[in-house]
């Protein structure tokens, strides 16, 4: 029995890992990673959190390096501490393009092994929960997001999404209220991805309202369980987060929907999953790939036979598929804090899920489920990525596309801060202040009266010749936060135009600047800690007592 046992765990360790190399076939063969929309903006990000962790500090909050050394608030934004094993990999010796695709390795290892997790929670069968671990993680978006877009907080929100569902349908399905799960589901998609945690919180909130007759004490019991956890996990960057957007505006407060989102019909989704690839980023072709589509189409021709249980992921599967494209009035929404999903088939991870899940439903249901089907269709997935991979490599070569290597990951586009430039404060003149990087003293540049010397991570020294009272801009963003010296004693800060501001009197000053952390920032850390510490002993003592 144990040696059975053994064996099944193995066999299944091995498909895990198969569909994990599978997706990123055969791009771990080359020297290089093109150069596609998010890439150069996580590549600094990479780099810049292993230089934090390589100090000890987990959370840096601000890149001091970053955007040509004026320190970028990324971290405050986009929580940076999931990117702690791709530090690991930096910090041992390996180097950057073989760092980020064994990253990109452990993240797909990490996806299967959840996606299994949630089926074989809800069916307790393992060949479905393989089927679905394979579909949902070689699904079709989800290689675009990994690796056509380098989309990296997306590809960490398909990790965490079946643990955040697992929860909602232990709590309203089961007589085991799992709201951990959903707590700490919840508090992983916002270390992922803040856009996917806000949409996963709207649905759920949606799903509640359609599902309120199943709402008892207990449900609401539970629900209020799971988000006082999920606000207490995520404490570390809720309350800075909300800090700082409470005495600055940013740019990420003004967001609109993207033009290539309101363009994205339904036609565009059915025509472009027909195709099995996707162009490189700049003629992107947003997708679902063939097996799921093949599946959406089956179960409507088929609803009438279906189970009343897949008749509704049916209809859920059509209402994702349908909010992504033009069919839902998004123009409505184009200035408003739906806007933040910047482009509306980003909701296609959500489609992705559920045709993956309707997939699998539709093969238990027309019980295609022996061991020769199993290996047939996961055979079929694996072939489908493959080709979806190799189809983008050759469409990128065929454009000639940037690559970065591990000789030219730092050589160009140092003051990349992403696309719309979200984490600085609204109206801050970066280019004038990326063309002349030093102090600005009265509004005008003063590279010949101030020296730079920069000699230890997070600090930066500058010395000035200051004629009379005078208002001296750093060259840092503005974040609460930073402490600066002048002639070694702690002076007032503020912000001017987006940089950090003081004001100096007569005379050549030392100046010391470093981002030291607001209060909120610190105390925060600490209380996400003591719940997880508490959590634990939580469910050591409950074990214990059950034994």
């Amino acid at each position: 029995m144990n040696t059975q046992y053994r064996k099944t765990k193995i066999t299944l360790l091995i498909a895990l890992l198969w569909i994990s190399i599978i997706s990123i076939f055969p791009y771990f063969f080359n020297n290089f990673i093109f150069s596609q929309d998010d890439l150069l903006f996580h590549r600094t990000r990479l780099e810049n959190y292993s230089q934090a962790v390589k100090h000890l500090d987990f959370f840096p909050r601000v890149f001091p390096t970053m955007g040509l050394n004026f320190g970028y608030g990324a971290d405050l934004f986009y929580p940076s501490i999931l990117l702690l094993p791709f530090a690991i990999f930096r910090i041992i010796g390996i180097s950057f393009v073989p760092s980020y695709y064994l990253y990109q390795l452990l993240l797909s290892f990490l996806t299967a092994s959840t996606s299994y997790y949630f089926l074989y929670s809800v069916k307790k069968s393992q060949k479905l929960a393989l089927l679905f671990s394979c579909f949902y993680t070689l699904s079709t978006y989800r290689l675009i997001d990994q690796s056509v877009r380098a989309a990296l907080g997306e590809t960490l929100a398909f990790i965490f999404l079946p643990l955040f569902i697992l929860g909602i349908y232990s709590i309203f399905y089961s007589n085991r209220h799992r709201w951990q799960l959903l707590g700490i589901g919840m508090s992983l998609l916002i270390a992922s991805h803040l856009i996917t945690a806000f949409y996963s919180f709207i649905f759920l909130l949606l799903f509640i309202v359609i599902n309120w007759k199943k709402c008892k004490q207990a449900q609401i019991k539970s629900l209020v369980q799971a988000g006082l956890l999920s606000l207490g996990l995520s404490a570390w960057f809720v309350f800075p987060y909300l800090e700082q957007i409470r005495y600055l505006t940013f740019n990420f407060a003004n967001t609109t929907l993207w033009a290539s989102g309101l363009n994205f019909n339904l036609s565009n989704l059915f025509m472009n999953s027909l195709a099995n690839m996707s162009a490189p980023f700049t003629e992107l072709a947003p997708n679902i790939g063939l097996l799921l589509l093949v599946a959406i189409v089956t179960a409507i021709f088929s609803y009438r036979k279906l189970t009343l249980v897949n008749k509704r992921l049916t209809l859920a599967t059509i209402f994702f598929s349908l909010v992504s494209t033009t069919i839902f009035p998004w123009g409505f929404f184009k200035v408003s804090i739906l806007a933040t999903i910047q482009f509306p088939w980003r909701l296609l991870l959500f489609t992705s899920f559920s045709a993956s899940l309707l997939a699998v439903c539709l093969i238990e249901q027309f019980l295609i489920l022996s061991r020769k089907d199993v290996l047939i269709l996961m055979a079929l997935a694996s072939f489908l990525t493959m080709g979806f991979n190799i189809n983008n490599l050759t469409q990128s070569n065929i454009q000639n596309n940037i690559t970065v290597t591990d000789e030219n990951f730092t050589d160009f586009y140092e003051s990349e801060i992403g696309h719309g430039k979200e984490y600085l404060v609204k109206d801050t003149d970066f280019k004038k202040y990326f063309a002349s990087p030093g102090l600005f003293i009265d509004g005008v540049p003063s590279l010949d009266s101030s020296h730079h010397e920069r000699n230890e991570y997070n600090v930066d020294y500058y010395s000035a010749q200051i004629n009379g009272a005078q208002e001296v801009q750093l060259p840092k963003f503005y974040y609460k936060g930073y402490e600066v010296q002048v002639n070694q004693k702690v002076i007032p800060t503020y912000n001017k135009e987006g940089l950090v501001t003081v004001k100096l009197g007569q005379g050549v000053h030392n100046i010391r600047i470093s981002y030291r952390k607001t209060t909120i920032q610190k105390i925060s850390v600490i209380f996400s800690v003591l719940v997880v510490g508490l959590l634990i002993f939580y469910n050591f003592l409950k074990k214990k007592v059950s034994k």
